[in-house]
């Protein structure tokens, strides 16, 4: 499988704690199938931080190995899919062993739709209990969600082999 990584900088060696905290799936190193998905990455970082650089890196991945690992997979956007995401985003969550989340990096790679600004407003709503998971779900079942594999772990990242990078622009 060839996945893409989008950012402002060029870098040869995957950091993970370089990773922005309270993502979607946690913090991590987060890629995708997509490369123009990559690409915008890249361009909103830059424009984020400031800069005029933007990167996409090209990595080769085995994904029959992911099952080796501690692998979650979320096909669909669903309920549990929301409350993940909400419990990883929330910088106060301490319900570590009672509600499913990664904030402790328990799960080395994590597959799903991204949480993007065009369903931000549905998940308000739903986390402000103004909407059932029922309903948040019926509400995500029409939307273009775009997909991303996150790396949590030394051995998540360990799966991914570098192929290339390129400048954007």
């Amino acid at each position: 499988m060839i996945l893409y990584h989008g950012s402002y900088s060029y870098f040869e060696k995957i950091d993970l704690s370089k990773g922005r905290k309270f993502k979607d799936f946690g913090q991590g190193f987060y890629t995708t199938k997509i490369e123009n998905q990559a690409i915008d990455w890249a361009k909103n970082m830059s424009a984020r931080f400031g800069t005029i650089s933007e990167f996409v890196s090209v990595y080769e991945c085995d994904e029959n190995l992911f099952k080796e690992l501690k692998y979650l997979k979320f096909d669909k956007a669903t309920e549990e899919w929301a409350y993940f995401i909400m419990n990883n985003r929330n910088e106060e969550f301490t319900d570590f062993t009672g509600q499913i989340n990664n904030h402790k990096n328990q799960f080395d790679i994590v597959e799903g739709p991204v949480a993007n600004d065009n369903i931000a407003v549905v998940l308000d709503q739903f986390m402000m209990n103004m909407k059932s998971g029922t309903a948040l779900v019926e509400a995500l079942e029409y939307k273009n969600l775009n997909h991303q594999i996150s790396f949590h772990t030394e051995k998540g990242i360990s799966l991914l082999n570098k192929v290339r990078h390129y400048e954007v622009k």
